[in-house]
């Protein structure tokens, strides 16, 4: 490690940007021979897109596991090797490419039929994917995020297009002759990606939206919260719209995998919750919190608005900029965001990386100036740049029948303090420590308060 840091430091970073995926792939390679080639003996489904990722293919390996087809999964939330589920704690949403081959190789070991893969813009852009033979690929969308590392937006989406080009230029597999493609066609980029080679380009739609694809899933609203996809009933048990679009594309799949999309449907109405993905953390308090992943300007978006949806009196919203110094842009977004969607706002760290805090916190509060007058819903905005006193904060302040959601970490397991410290850090946990602090605290004041009446009520039977 420290020869590949004195390496990097030597070499021009232009030349690294041209070096970087060759080095990569050509690993990958490697590795997927090493590994014997996992990917030619499981149906691999690719999912990329700026959002929902990670709930997608969780949905999508629950209904398929529950149908009978054993399939693993690979996410930012975790591995699940068929056998045993795995909390990711290295960090990277898509693994490094021999991470990847040996995860895919357990798959086989333990007999799973499928493998889904969560694909990055980074990972696919650095070639990881190379030696993984892909039959289907899905995108769940696409909006701006991780500009200034891609170099701009078109260069994120070609980054993002890797997955689909590969899935085409892939050997055919005896056990899955076919290569389909899948796209949500409400989504502003979804003609760019009907245009990708496969034997079937199928698409989702909740806005009637029309395109020329060999397969369209269409769903619509029959009342607040509840759809249905093609005359059958879409019971979902986790809050918001953008949930909807990543169950649609997850039963499409599965219906282009074979399965009936009644059966499909079905499938979701027991899928309870993926850990730190709008995950409701229970509590005494009377009130809501929710702990989301939301590190994008599309995905914090989404789930202030999944809560502005639930029955609630204020929604209380803590966050930070994750990302440190890479995409400095979207700070202004979330504050925004922010300012436009809850009623009180607390500002805090987030991974920070080597960057400065405090300079993180005034860009976020930039971005509630720049909120629309006639949408600014904010009514308090406090900065709290310790973690867990912002979390403790915005719970103790909390009154029933309010909301509180905690975006930015989700369950990754660590937190990036200045000065690039990292420390264990699971915000589930830590929300769950905070209220257990404040019932216990709660039930010494009511134990003293009752101490304190009946000395009073002695003290005057005297």
């Amino acid at each position: 490690m420290v020869m590949i840091n004195f390496l990097k430091q030597l070499v021009p970073e232009s030349l690294l940007k041209l070096v970087r995926p060759w080095y990569h792939g050509i690993i990958a390679w490697d590795a997927s021979i090493y590994f014997d080639r996992p990917s030619e003996r499981l149906i691999v489904i690719g999912i990329t897109g700026t959002a929902g990722k990670s709930t997608t293919a969780a949905m999508l390996a629950h209904i398929l596991n529950a149908s009978g087809l054993k399939t693993g999964y690979i996410t930012t939330v975790d591995f699940f090797d068929g056998q045993k589920d795995y909390i990711n704690k290295h960090g990277l949403s898509m693994p490094n490419e021999i991470r990847l081959q040996k995860q895919l190789h357990a798959m086989v070991l333990n007999k799973c039929k499928a493998a889904i893969i969560e694909c990055t813009s980074e990972g696919l852009g650095q070639n990881r994917h190379w030696g993984t033979n892909f039959d289907i690929g899905l995108i769940t969308n696409l909006s701006g995020a991780h500009l200034e590392a891609h170099g701009g937006f078109d260069q994120y989406r070609a980054a993002k297009a890797k997955l689909f080009s590969a899935v085409f230029k892939g050997s055919r597999k005896k056990l899955f002759p076919h290569k389909f493609l899948g796209v949500n066609l409400d989504d502003p980029q979804a003609e760019f990606f009907t245009k990708f080679r496969a034997d079937k380009i199928f698409g989702i739609s909740l806005n009637g939206a029309q395109s020329a694809v060999d397969k369209s899933y269409r769903a619509h609203a029959v009342s607040p919260g509840n759809y249905e996809i093609e005359g059958h009933a879409l019971e979902l048990n986790i809050p918001g719209k953008f949930n909807v679009y990543n169950a649609l594309l997850a039963v499409a799949c599965a219906n282009m995998l074979g399965m009936r999309v009644a059966d499909a449907a079905l499938r979701l109405k027991d899928f309870t919750v993926i850990a730190g993905r709008m995950e409701e953390i229970k509590n005494s308090r009377g009130i809501k919190v929710f702990v989301d992943y939301g590190c994008e300007p599309v995905s914090i978006k989404s789930a202030l608005l999944a809560v502005n949806e639930l029955p609630h009196n204020r929604i209380i919203h803590v966050f930070g900029s994750t990302g440190g110094h890479r995409d400095t842009s979207k700070r202004f977004i979330f504050g925004k965001t922010s300012a436009e969607l809850a009623d009180v706002s607390i500002i805090t760290n987030d991974d920070v990386y080597d960057s400065d805090p405090q300079k993180i916190a005034e860009d976020i509060a930039e971005g509630f100036r720049q909120a629309e007058s006639g949408k600014y819903k904010v009514k308090s905005v406090e900065t709290i740049l310790d973690r867990r006193e912002a979390i403790c904060h915005a719970l103790s302040i909390a009154q029933p029948n309010d909301i509180v959601l905690i975006t930015g970490k989700g369950s990754e397991q660590f937190l990036v303090l200045p000065g690039n410290k990292r420390i264990s850090w699971d915000e589930r946990e830590v929300v769950r420590e905070e209220l257990a602090k404040l019932t216990s605290m709660a039930s010494s004041l009511r134990l003293r308060s009752g101490q304190a009446l009946r000395s009073a009520s002695d003290e005057a039977s005297r």
